[in-house]
């Protein structure tokens, strides 16, 4: 049942393609030399947030699915307030474990997102926000 909670959590979370994901106004992000190592991916790859929940994401953490160690807050300084994106570029094409932290310290775990593919972006809607929490709590 709790991967069925995270798998629809994902669901709701990722997508890939432009859409929603990469509209208002884009910010540049972190270097994938600071996402922890790669898997094996030869070339480069960016991925896009948008923040369509009630809570702004303050932290953003990857980490390779191989790794258990998560790397350094990708936004740095930056907060993605509602309404706002945010898109990292530079990541070694593989796979990922993000961990988004809001406002509240409420954290999110999103297992295995593939940002290989061409485009890839993240719509944080406050549904699948509290969804995730629920599962990552739950684990």
């Amino acid at each position: 049942m709790k991967r069925m909670m995270i798998s629809m959590a994902l669901f709701a979370l990722v997508g890939c393609g432009g859409g929603a994901a990469t509209t208002g106004g884009t910010t540049g992000g972190a270097s994938g030399g600071t996402t922890g190592g790669t898997s094996g991916g030869s070339s480069d790859s960016s991925i896009a947030f948008r923040n369509s929940s009630s809570w702004a994401i303050r932290n953003l953490y990857m980490s390779t699915v191989e790794q258990n160690t998560w790397g350094p807050d990708q936004l740095g300084a930056h907060v993605i307030h509602t309404g706002e994106s945010y898109t990292i570029t530079g990541i070694p094409c593989a796979n990922y474990d993000l961990k988004l932290v809001d406002e509240d310290n409420d954290e999110c775990i999103v297992r295995n997102v593939n940002v290989c593919a061409e485009s890839t972006g993240v719509n944080i809607t406050s549904e699948a926000l509290l969804g995730c929490q629920a599962a990552t709590r739950a684990q």
